[in-house]
This record gives C-alpha cells, structure tokens and sequence, in this order.
C-alpha cells in the first residue's frame, strides 16, 4: 500500500515498468498493489513525476555477517558518518537494514571484498565532484578482482556511484540514485557484472567499455545527462563480446541537443576498435528524444592527435520503444577507413510499428562512413499494433 501524503483523493496511478503489468486498486489517497516477486518500480500519482514513490522490494538476505568477525566492517541500524573510509582485501562491509552511512568507500587492487546490505549510503556530505576520487564507491587498480557490491541503496553521489578497475568483478542489486551532472551509475572491467539494478542517474547509467561486460534484468529512469547505455567516449584499446538484456528504460528526460543523448549512445573519439555488441528484450517508455546516436567524432573530451578507430558487430534485437521521438537516430562514422559497420536492428519497434528499413525508423545513416546496416523483422512479427498519440 502507497499513501500519497496531503492529498485527499488520487485520481490516476502509474506503476513503471509498465512491463510488468500492475493494477493498483485507488481507494481514496492510497493504492494498493502486489508484486510476485522481488521488484524495483516507481509508483506515479496524478502523472507527477517530480514526487514519485520508488519501491524496492528486496530479496530476504541470507548469511548475515557477524558482526564481531575481524572481518567485517559492520554498520547496525541508525545513522554513521563515515567520512572516506578505505576497505583491505578479503574484508566484508555489511550495511545493516535501518542503516543510514554518510561517506565513501574506497580500495585499491583488492581482492576478494564484498560490499553489501540493505542500508544506504549517502554522498550528500560532499560538493559535486571532479575527479575519480570523488565517486561513491571508488575502487582502483587493474590488480582489483571478485569484488561483490550487492544489495545497497546509493544516493546523492558527488560523481560516479560504484567505479570498479580490474577483471571479473559484480554489482547486484543495488539502487542508484543521483543529481548531479556527472554521477554516472556502475563502470565494470573485462568480464564485469551488473544485473538486478535501479538506477536514476544524470550521466551514463552503465558504461560498456571494457570486453566482456555483461548488464541484465535492471530498470533504468535516465535523467537529463548522459545515456542509459554509452558504448565509448574515447576508448584507446579493443574491446569486444558485451551482451544486455532484460531491460527496462521507464523514462529519460533527455531535452537538449547534446552528443551523449540517446538510449544507446557512442561519440567514440579513440583509437580502439569497440565490436561484438548484443543488446536484447529491452523495452524503452517515457522516452522522447532519441533512441540511437552512434558516431566516430572528434569532439571536446577526445585526443585530436590520435587515430581514430571504428565500431563495428552490434545487434539490437526485439527492443521496443514508446514516445514522441524529437531526433532522428544516426549512424556515421569518420573517414573510409574509419567506420560503422555491420549493424543490425532486428524486430526493432517503435510506436507499436516494426521497422524495416532505416526511413521507417528516421534513421539518419552517413552512407560513406558506415556498411552493412540492416533492419529485419520475423515473419511472426507480421501483425502490429499502433500506439495511440
């Protein structure tokens, strides 16, 4: 039950991702639903989006730490200022539920560190930040491996939420939540996990830089800033195999003609070669801007002494998206030898209509800079339905 506080009445409810398909029942101020499982959703009263109710259901935990194991860094219930607190390897820090921690975590190439809980950690004791030291959860070093951030709530970052250097690392389960501009959500490493989260962010929601990759079943609300997925900046390096699926995008409030908005976004300004992308099953809603910007550019965060490099290998299948659109999607590269390549949209919607060709998806593609764009929809797929304006 949701209570919408110095309201009498509720006329009209919400509850994103629309995927999931809840009814909540009005009665007066309040509504009531269920959910069948743990779930993150935003419950919206009278189409007010400034004043939402996001409601994490959890999974119950198992294997608490004890708190008295050497160990352990355990936060009980109530409120600690922290201040910047740097964590060794083989340590676990348990946020208790009921634990409200006001600081930042920090490590350098550790292994074998968890972060976990169902308390919060809160960035609102530090200025917007500049610099990598100023995220969150700031964990440095290409040594750092099997880290575990699993179950936490993350609000008022100063810059990043969780950045993680090295291999093999995970985030699960945790909730995101930033102003800023520049508060990006989660950066992983080759071989980086990310699935089960919320994010609602004013920068990038996941960054897929780094080979390997692999973000799933997460709800993402994209504020103003950045895109929910960002391909590259800059890489300098090859990078290839990222796979995301099971997504929901419930808005993004992008309005302004800037290079990093859309819900998949690349200004790839580096030298590396970024290949083998697969996005799959992600649905996209509230979202009326633009879907795809993917180029090669020389922009203001790029070496212009550098080579370029290219982008190449992306499947977008069964994405579904629903909005007034403002922007054309684009695919350009740089020169000849520098391109986009080998891109496939498979039974891409858009307002209740599968695309089949780049027209049809106001697709704006640079033909002397890209090859081998493609847009295929199943036989299947054949009966559509229109979404009404």
């Amino acid at each position: 039950v949701v209570t919408k506080l110095k309201a009498e009445t509720v006329k009209t409810c919400k509850i994103l991702p629309s995927s999931y398909g809840i009814e909540p029942r009005i009665e007066a101020n309040s509504v009531t639903f269920e959910l069948d499982r743990p779930r993150k959703v935003s419950v919206e009263f009278d189409q007010d989006i400034t004043h939402p109710m996001l409601v994490f259901a959890d999974p119950l935990e198992t294997d608490i730490p004890n708190a008295n194991d050497p160990n352990v860094i355990y936060f009980g219930p109530g409120l600690h200022e922290i201040g910047d607190r740097f964590i060794d390897s083989s340590k676990t820090v348990y946020l208790a539920g009921g634990a409200y921690v006001k600081g930042r975590l920090k490590a350098n190439n550790v292994q074998d560190v968890t972060i976990r809980g169902r308390g919060v950690l809160s960035g609102e004791d530090y200025p917007h930040g500049s610099t990598y030291d100023h995220n969150l959860i700031n964990i440095q070093g290409k040594q750092t491996t099997r880290v575990l951030i699993e179950g936490l709530t993350l609000i008022n970052s100063p810059l990043y939420n969780i950045l993680i250097y090295g291999p093999h690392n995970t985030v699960r389960n945790v909730k995101m939540i930033s102003w800023w501009f520049s508060t990006d959500g989660a950066y992983v490493e080759d071989h980086g996990l990310i699935e089960d989260c919320f994010v609602k962010v004013n920068d990038d929601a996941f960054k897929l830089y780094e080979s390997s990759t692999v973000v799933r079943d997460c709800v993402i609300w994209q504020l103003e800033n950045g895109a929910p997925f960002q391909i590259s900046w800059n890489m300098p390096t090859d990078n290839s195999g990222f796979h995301v699926r099971n997504i929901d995008i419930i808005r993004m409030e992008h309005r302004s003609d800037q290079i990093n908005l859309a819900a998949v976004d690349a200004v790839h300004g580096g030298n590396g070669h970024m290949s083998n992308y697969l996005f799959e099953d992600i649905r996209i809603e509230n979202a009326n801007w633009r879907l795809f910007y993917i180029t090669l550019a020389k922009h203001e965060f790029a070496d212009r002494n550098n080579e370029m490099g290219q982008i190449s290998d992306l499947t977008f299948r069964n994405i579904t998206a629903t909005g007034s659109f403002q922007r054309k999607n684009a695919i350009k590269g740089w020169y000849a030898e520098h391109k986009v390549y080998n891109v496939t949209f498979e039974n891409l919607k858009i307002n209740g209509k599968y695309i089949r060709n780049a027209e049809e998806g106001h697709f704006e593609i640079a033909p002397e800079t890209t090859d081998n764009i493609v847009f295929k929809v199943d036989e299947a797929n054949n009966t559509e339905t229109l979404i009404p304006e």
